[in-house]
């Protein structure tokens, strides 16, 4: 009875860690995904599915603006990727870069002085900009869409 419980568990557990059946949505390109700086230039909302990670603040609040200038700034976000909502403004430099095929955007922040790269995902025709908080397995994130 116990040899049967641990093979059907350890095939549970194969079949649904570490991406064993692949990303959430198959179709989200995450690899050599073609994108230029009109693409990214512009207002990018965070999703409501973000907040969960975040401190108590559970609205729609986060706005991360990409300008032409490659300057960014980033409202009611000061520890954002701490895992922390407040009311700072955060500013500074981005750019795309490229890393093991894939795309990021860095962004070079004024204060404090850190930086953080962000994984530029395509689906159909949208661009999607993620954070993973910790192991991308566990679905911890922050996502922002245009």
């Amino acid at each position: 009875m116990k040899r049967p419980f641990w093979i059907l568990l350890t095939l549970i557990l194969g079949f649904t860690s570490c991406n064993f059946m692949g990303p959430v949505d198959v179709n989200i390109e995450r690899k050599n995904v073609e994108v230029n700086l009109n693409d990214i230039i512009g207002t990018w909302k965070m999703d409501k599915f973000s907040y969960e990670y975040l401190s108590e603040i559970k609205n729609d609040s986060i706005l991360l603006t990409f300008k032409s200038n490659n300057k960014f700034e980033m409202n009611n976000s000061q520890n954002l990727f701490e895992r922390e909502i407040n009311n700072g403004i955060s500013s500074g430099t981005w750019k795309i870069i490229e890393q093991y095929d894939t795309k990021k955007i860095k962004l070079n922040f004024n204060k404090p002085s850190i930086t953080t790269d962000l994984e530029i995902y395509k689906l159909q025709n949208n661009y999607q900009l993620w954070y993973f908080l910790s192991d991308p397995d566990t679905g911890e994130r922050i996502r922002f869409l245009k």
